[in-house]
């Protein structure tokens, strides 16, 4: 029986490949055993492996995260000995290099990667480009000839499937990560006119009437798009350049010398009409 945090680790990482597969791979974990898993990848586009699906396994140790796997190839390639530990900066042929932060879909895409080079390691051969198209062609009837019940018996449905719920859940992140953005830029953009018109006013020390109404309507526009993120704008409005706010402090200052010259007529006025 597996260890209960490599258990853990591993199922959550089954539901994280379920729901955003990396592109061209799927995985599954053996039903009596959690620790073994297979998975298929698509070969990698420009290469003789474009067009040909591979079957794997990989083999978790007990103190997995803490420790590395060991991966293998099961469909000929002409790039791996099939059913052959291959050696890879992130199996255990090199504990030393292993990062407890790497998941099962990067240990697959390392793998997917890895089958693109030419380096030559422990599980590896040669073969002719020739060889290795004819193998990618030959791939799928070879699978479904040795391995009929992996991925309940359809690879392709079961990729296309994963290629499916990627494109979902790429839509989903670029959503979210717009709507963030634009409540960012909202937030900033009230931000910016409420200090540009207490700059506008400072040269009083108190806001003008315009200002105050203009501040109210700010904040009863902020207190709307609290409650109802989703209400479409209604007007259009943009930050206060320079010229603009000096020219904005400028009106306020004459509208305070006007009043206190009014004020001042007027009491003028009272003490020329007293007894």
């Amino acid at each position: 029986m597996a260890p209960a945090v490599a258990t853990r680790r591993l199922r959550k990482e089954l539901i994280n490949l379920k729901t955003e597969p990396p592109p061209g791979i799927i995985a599954e974990p053996d039903e009596s055993n959690i620790l073994k898993w297979h998975y298929a990848i698509r070969g990698p586009t420009e290469t003789p492996y474009e067009g040909g699906i591979y079957i794997g396994k990989i083999i978790f140790p007990p103190e997995y995260p803490m420790a590395a796997p060991s991966v293998y190839m099961l469909t000929p390639s002409g790039r791996f000995q099939i059913s052959t530990k291959i050696c890879m900066s992130m199996t255990d042929f090199h504990p030393e290099s292993w990062n407890p932060m790497w998941k099962v879909a990067t240990i697959i895409q390392g793998i997917q990667s890895f089958m693109a080079s030419d380096e030559l390691t422990t599980g590896g051969l040669r073969a002719s480009e020739k060889d290795r198209k004819t193998f990618a062609k030959l791939s799928m009837n070879y699978n479904q000839k040795h391995y009929p019940k992996l991925f309940e018996g359809d690879i392709e449905a079961a990729l296309e499937a994963a290629d499916q719920a990627c494109g979902k859940a790429e839509m989903e992140n670029a959503k979210t990560s717009c709507s963030a953005s634009n409540d960012q830029k909202a937030s900033s953009s009230r931000r910016s006119r409420r200090m540009a018109r207490k700059a506008a006013s400072s040269g009083g020390g108190n806001f003008s009437q315009d200002d105050e109404n203009a501040s109210s309507q700010d904040n009863g526009d902020d207190n709307n798009q609290t409650d109802n993120n989703d209400a479409p704008s209604t007007t259009t409005e943009k930050e206060l350049t320079p010229e603009e706010i000096e020219k904005r402090r400028k009106k306020n200052a004459k509208k305070r010398a006007k009043q206190k010259a009014k004020k001042a007529a007027a009491v003028t006025q009272e003490k020329g009409t007293e007894p």
